[in-house]
């Protein structure tokens, strides 16, 4: 497998041609997916503008400028205002009924809770709001139940408060009575939140306070005793903090006994009320969720879009509302705005082209990781969107790092589920989750596994791999990559091809870097920095291949002893390239490489002296930093084949005991096995996830990409519960 060579020169200058040809595709396609953006205007009366905005609404991909104007329209105000308590009635049901804006992941895997898109037919924008104004019976009765239960727990807790300080009061034997203003004293009872003990405490310094926690804790008693004097300073502090002095209410007996035992009836016939108001209320809640969220989310909508064009700009009588929209839907934009006068023009201010929000048409299968994209930061204008690499290069870390056929089918169940059951991000996530778990499964294939048993053991997969079934022609494919063994070769072999992925991942990354300096016009980072890294790191690749290609007789590897050929190198270049001969030549590529990049270091430090670099940090930036940078950003890409090798090592020790326990004759085994099974791919599952961010986010991403820019926003927000069909509006 690494012996390969080439029989001619032609067979190498194609190679070359078509690795070229493939990097220009990529950036051609990286280009293209960041949308092009038109600027769209609408230009009407006045009095037009709710019209507008609903076809606006209809449109959906605009994205409105931001215009200083403060010209009022009535008509929009109106329509907000109303949208907006509507909004603000349903918002507080919802929380009030604590129903979660989105359905969980737990519900969804153990409840099977799905609930179903609306389908909603409209003319304007004002239908929404009128049908929400048409408030269901069962919505405004779970708003009474709700504003019911708020005052029971409010008079519950004023009892409680009451009870108790009563009870302080009986065990003092206090006399209420005696309180107030005395003839030079003055002496009252508060009660009191122990939260603000501290403040009243600083705020009547040197004046005597007696505190006595009660039984709630949440409450204190205090006893404040003062000249008279001070009385008017204590009274103004304490009602700054809505305290009064305690007084037994008027519809209370005025002995402290007899209103502690009302108090105790009272708290009993409220707390039974509590709890029949809750179960009405847990009850409702499961009735109405669905409805509501529905509700909540048009009503979310209609404020959201009204707010956002509340103030368009224009004159007194005409306004104009400008925005963004994406070039393949100027003629969708035109049509649903034809009853005005609408203009669509290219975008060449460049105060403008330098804040233009981001907006990427890839095709669905690579939208899924556009996830990890929107991590960094949108391409800034003319960058490169990663999102073709990840897409690419995803698949291909994870799989090889999590290569088992049955392991790798089960999670893309889960990511399926996700996507179908999930909403929002949860539902991409689930994509991203169910693509990657296909990744695993295909890289089983040539792991040859299916939960860490040989596929050859299962009955089906035995007849047909065997000769004369129907896969005996792909039977070499079964396994070609395995590590089931764990032997000194496959250990070998895996971590071979982890090297060579990184290779094209940070070759990629290297090559995007060199264009972008050859791009921005800056010769100096390019020739001094990006063009010698580049080949420093290949240079490092060549001496760490040269030293496995010799036996790992590092201090021989380039004496002419060692003629046997370097894995991939030879390869890729043919079979001249031996051991000390890729070695002698990598060493020198990188020295002069170091001497370069120590150059530009000190043409950047004359530049630049406010840096205060000089020439000892330059070259001990260069020897130990970027060097050592290139032999550690190869090294990483390691851990792709020692994932495999941990997860292999995992299912092999869980099989075993298996087996070691008495296999499927005994109970204890079979937990044992689906315990650790499902354990071993949850574990495996999230950390070969975050290995493969990682090599994304840290070693590809950081030598290139800089990102950082605001995503094209849509006018209607995100819809999981709604879908709105509009009927012809055009006249």
């Amino acid at each position: 497998m690494f012996g390969r060579t080439w029989k001619n020169s032609k067979q190498i200058h194609n190679f070359h041609f078509d690795l070229e040809r493939y990097y220009n595709v990529l950036v051609v396609v990286g280009s293209v997916t960041v949308a092009e953006l038109l600027m769209g205007s609408v230009i009407l009366p006045r009095t037009d503008s709710p019209k507008a905005i609903s076809r606006l609404t209809e449109f959906q991909w605009f994205q409105k400028m931001e215009m200083e104007n403060e010209t009022l329209t009535p008509e929009i105000d109106d329509l907000l205002l109303r949208a907006q308590k509507t909004y603000q009635f349903l918002e507080d049901v919802v929380k009030g009924l604590n129903i979660p804006l989105r359905v969980g992941i737990m519900e969804i895997l153990f409840k099977g809770t799905v609930i179903k898109k609306k389908n909603y037919d409209l003319n304007e924008i004002e239908d929404i709001i009128v049908d929400l104004e048409k408030t269901p019976d069962d919505i405004t009765n779970a708003a009474k139940l709700l504003d019911e239960n708020t005052k029971v727990n409010q008079s519950l807790e004023e009892f409680k408060s009451l009870k108790e300080t009563l009870q302080f009061v009986n065990k003092l034997k206090v006399d209420l009575s005696g309180f107030g203003t005395l003839k030079y004293f003055y002496a009252n009872l508060f009660v009191i939140n122990s939260s603000d003990y501290g403040e009243i405490e600083r705020s009547l310094e040197s004046i005597p306070i007696f505190k006595y926690d009660l039984d709630s804790k949440e409450k204190s008693a205090i006893i404040i005793i003062s000249d008279i004097d001070d009385s008017d300073k204590i009274l103004k502090i304490l009602r700054a903090l809505n305290y009064n002095p305690f007084s037994i209410p008027k519809d209370f007996p005025q002995i402290p006994s007899e209103a502690h035992t009302l108090a105790e009836e009272k708290i009993k016939e409220l707390t039974a009320k509590q709890k029949s108001i809750s179960k009405e209320l847990s009850s409702t809640t499961k009735k109405i969720r669905g409805k509501i969220l529905k509700m909540h989310e048009n009503a979310f909508v209609a404020k959201e879009v009204l707010e956002t064009l509340r103030k368009p700009g224009g004159t007194k009588n005409f306004a104009v509302i400008q925005g963004y929209i994406p070039k393949k839907m100027e003629k969708k934009f035109k049509e649903v705005t034809s009853q005005w006068t609408s203009i669509t023009e290219e975008i060449k201010d460049e105060e403008t082209l330098s804040n233009l929000p981001v907006y990427l048409d890839n095709p669905k299968w690579v939208r899924t990781y556009e996830v990890i994209t929107s991590s960094q930061g949108l391409p800034r204008r003319g960058e490169f969107d990663p999102t073709w690499f990840i897409a690419l290069m995803w698949p291909i870390f994870y799989g090889l790092m999590f290569a088992d056929l049955g392991h790798g089918l089960l999670l893309m169940c889960l990511g399926l589920l996700f996507k179908f059951k999930g909403q929002g991000n949860l539902s991409r996530w689930g994509m991203l989750l169910a693509m990657s778990g296909a990744a695993g499964a295909v890289a089983g294939v040539f792991q040859g596994e299916a939960f860490g048993f040989h596929l050859e053991h299962f009955a089906g997969f035995e007849a047909l791999l065997h000769e004369g079934g129907p896969l005996h022609s792909i039977e070499w494919l079964i396994g070609s990559i395995s590590v089931a063994e764990l032997t000194f070769d496959q250990v070998i072999m895996i971590l071979k091809v982890s090297i060579f992925l990184g290779v094209i991942h940070l070759g990629w990354a290297f090559l995007l870097r060199i264009r972008n300096y050859a791009k921005n016009g800056n010769k100096d980072a390019l020739i001094f920095e990006a063009i010698p890294n580049l080949f420093m790191w290949l240079g490092v690749f060549g001496v760490m291949m040269g030293a496995i290609g010799s036996g790992y007789d590092v201090m021989n590897m380039y004496s002419r002893i060692h003629a046997e050929a370097v894995p991939w190198v030879s390869v890729l270049v043919g079979e001249w390239a031996v051991v000390w001969l890729v070695v002698r030549v990598s060493i020198i590529i990188v020295l002069a490489c170091v001497v370069l990049m120590i150059i530009g270091g000190i043409k950047h430090n004359k530049k630049h002296p406010e840096m205060g670099g000089d020439m000892v940090s330059v070259v001990m930036e260069v020897l130990l930093g970027k060097t050592i940078e290139c032999l550690a950003h190869t090294i990483s890409y390691a851990r792709i084949g020692i994932m495999l090798l941990v997860h292999a090592a995992l299912l092999l020790t869980v099989n075993q005991a298996f087996e070691s326990m008495g296999g499927l004759d005994s109970p204890g085994s079979l937990v044992l096995i689906v315990g650790g099974q499902l354990g071993i791919m949850m574990i495996e599952g999230l950390i070969v996830y975050i290995q493969s961010l990682r090599l994304h986010l840290y070693e590809f991403f950081t030598k290139w990409y800089d990102g950082g820019s605001q995503p094209f926003t849509q006018l209607v927000p995100e819809m999981v519960y709604n879908k709105y069909s509009w009927k012809n509006n055009k006249k």
